[in-house]
This record gives structure tokens, sequence and C-alpha cells, in this order.
């Protein structure tokens, strides 16, 4: 059995927190299917870590587009860069601002800007 707890527009999807037997899933699906609540991009003890880690995902998501990545699985990916694991970048809890200069730090020294 699984609950929806909190969902989010961000960009062309929705991300949502689903409440499980084993904990809070933040998942990301596309607003063209509305039956399917996407892949797991990370999983919370509580709702409040949850909720805060899918505001913080939709930031980050968003900003990275605009750098040319785009979420596969659980990784945001661009040709010639290494992965960024999902789960690891929302528990940086990186601002922004951080995210920017991390993004613009890769493209600079991958040579890809």
């Amino acid at each position: 059995m699984m609950t929806v707890k909190f969902r989010i527009r961000c960009s062309e999807s929705d991300v949502f927190v689903l409440e499980k037997e084993s904990g809070f899933h933040v998942t990301i699906g596309s607003r063209v299917n509305p039956l399917s609540f996407g892949n797991k991009l990370a999983e919370y003890g509580s709702l409040g870590q949850a909720v805060d880690a899918a505001e913080q995902f939709c930031k980050m998501y968003t900003l990275s587009k605009e750098y040319g990545y785009h979420l596969e699985k659980t990784e945001l990916r661009k040709d010639g860069l290494s992965p960024i694991p999902v789960p690891e970048l929302l528990d940086k809890k990186l601002s922004t601002d951080e995210m920017r200069s991390m993004l613009e730090k890769d493209e600079l020294m991958y040579g890809t800007y």
C-alpha cells in the first residue's frame, strides 16, 4: 500500500513523496503518464525529510537542465561528464548557488561549456 503525501510540479514532471511500509519515497513521474509515480530517487524515514528532499530535488533538477543534464534513473547525466547521483546530491543539501557553482566547475573542468 502506498499513499501520496506530497506532490510538486517540476519542469514537465511531477515529484511525489509516497508513504510506503518501508518509509517515504521521493519519486519523479512524467505528467504525460499521470498513472505512473515514476522512478524512486531516494528514501527517507520521515515525511518532513522527504518533502524537503522533493523540493530540493526540483530546484536541482531544474537548474541542471539549464546546463544540459538529463535524469536517467537516479543520476543526472550529461555527455562527457561524470554522472551525478541524485541521492548523494540530496544528502549534500546544496543551495541553488552552490549547485550552480558545482555545475559550472564541472563544465569548465571537462571543457564542455
